[in-house]
């Protein structure tokens, strides 16, 4: 939701209480349930935070904390740990309250 990337903002919660989300895909916005779009999201960006701490790991750029943090979170999410990931969903749905 960042003004200077509008590439980022192509997902919308239009009302809070419907079980659905717009998307903007092909140049336009299409309705998407919400909790498949919310799983799509989680799922897409924590491969591109992987993928990056991979490259940073290995540059040693990150301190000590933020390794055991990120390791801790990886080991959570890969292991499917519902109750962790259903949190997650939840964070992003705030977000996506906050920024309509």
């Amino acid at each position: 939701f960042n003004d200077e990337k509008p590439e980022n903002k192509n997902i919308f919660l239009p009302n809070k209480k419907d079980n659905f989300v717009k998307v903007f895909k092909d140049n336009k916005w299409i309705y998407q349930d919400k909790n498949e779009a919310l799983n799509s999201l989680v799922n897409n960006k924590y491969h591109v935070m992987d993928n990056h701490y991979e490259i940073v790991d290995q540059s040693e750029i990150i301190g000590d904390n933020v390794k055991t943090n990120y390791l801790k979170f990886k080991k959570f999410y890969n292991e499917g740990d519902r109750e962790f990931i259903e949190k997650i969903k939840k964070e992003c749905e705030i977000v996506l309250l906050n920024n309509r």
